[in-house]
């Protein structure tokens, strides 16, 4: 092989790695946290809320807990209570975390879950709640848009979009402690190349709403669990 053939298979091999990442990087969920994160033993889980009900579909809708704007699309009969089953499954699996109240999230109280008011009396008010039950935080999830693929695995009319945020709010002074977006629309290799990992990551096929949701999840937590060992007394290197 001559040094032109070899610089040029270089150059594919690093065209191909910058894809593969760029296609993590683009899909990834979003993550803050604080730096200051207080030690915290229990937390109330909200259900999560339907917050494009009643809009029309690319109508811009803020977030009552970050501000952020989300595109509002579909939702799903039944997705919020999957995603709550999500976030329910893995705080119990990938925190030491004691759930108030005991029992299903159906039994928070629905003040707590209320999301009328200004961003923040939002914090605000599921900090104060979440107190008034004895919990050192809340989780708090909201979902956007939840539109399921029109098609098979092979072919689709529309693809899976899911955008959903889960915050974790400090019930000892109203604050955001911890946040996670997702938001993204599965587009076919031909429309985003840099989605080439992700898109071989699922077998090349056109996926459910609930497969990108799951998988979003997934990473949310695997990151959680990575960096704040201490609030979870979790292995960060389990499986």
């Amino acid at each position: 092989m001559t040094l032109k053939n070899r610089a040029a298979v270089r150059l594919t091999g690093l065209t191909l790695a910058v894809f593969v990442l760029g296609a993590c990087a683009a899909q990834a969920p979003i993550i803050q946290i604080q730096s200051d994160l207080p030690p915290i033993e229990s937390v109330v889980i909200a259900p999560f809320e339907n917050l494009a009900q009643g809009l029309q579909s690319g109508t811009g809708v803020r977030s009552p807990i970050s501000g952020r704007i989300f595109v509002a699309g579909p939702v799903a009969d039944g997705a919020d209570r999957f995603l709550t089953g999500q976030l329910v499954s893995h705080v119990q699996r990938d925190t030491a975390f004691e759930i108030l109240p005991p029992g299903e999230p159906a039994a928070v109280p629905e003040a707590v879950v209320d999301s009328s008011g200004r961003q923040g009396n939002r914090v605000e008010q599921l900090s104060q709640n979440g107190r008034r039950l004895g919990a050192d935080a809340v989780f708090a999830g909201h979902v956007y848009r939840f539109r399921e693929r029109a098609g098979g695995e092979l072919a689709v009319q529309s693809p899976a979009s899911v955008a959903f945020e889960i915050s974790l709010i400090d019930c000892r002074q109203p604050r955001v402690l911890w946040s996670a977006v997702y938001d993204y629309t599965h587009q076919a290799l031909s429309e985003n190349l840099l989605g080439a990992g992700n898109f071989f990551r699922r077998g090349g096929r056109w996926v459910t709403a609930e497969e990108l949701a799951t998988a979003a999840m997934d990473d949310i937590f695997d990151d959680f669990r990575r960096r704040m060992p201490s609030q979870t007394g979790i292995d960060p290197e389990r499986d």
